[in-house]
């Protein structure tokens, strides 16, 4: 069985050394290119990644400040709404007042 490897491994050796200068060439080309555009890819993924949590950042205290409003928003609503509800009543007691 190992002799059989070994033959298998020598028939692949030969067949490789028969592969032209130029596709060895050509494929050390396309390796650099790849590579080349990998590191570039990289590089931009690491800024995009930087960019992102740069704006994470700057976006917490504007969540805050949005909740904070939210909720000063919520509590005027409710106010407003008691507010109509007294008016309507003093109107009520006003035309009541007229009427009599």
């Amino acid at each position: 069985m190992r002799n059989l490897q070994l033959i298998a491994a020598l028939i692949l050796a030969a067949a490789a050394s028969r592969v032209p200068a130029r596709d060895v060439s050509v494929e050390q080309s396309a390796v650099q290119y790849a590579r080349q555009e990998y590191r570039q890819a990289e590089a931009e993924h690491k800024a995009d990644v930087e960019q992102m949590e740069r704006t994470r950042k700057a976006l917490e205290p504007l969540k805050k400040q949005f909740e904070e409003e939210q909720k000063r928003a919520s509590l005027s609503e409710q106010k407003k709404q008691q507010a109509k509800a007294r008016l309507g009543k003093a109107e009520e007691a006003l035309d009541r007042a007229w009427k009599q």
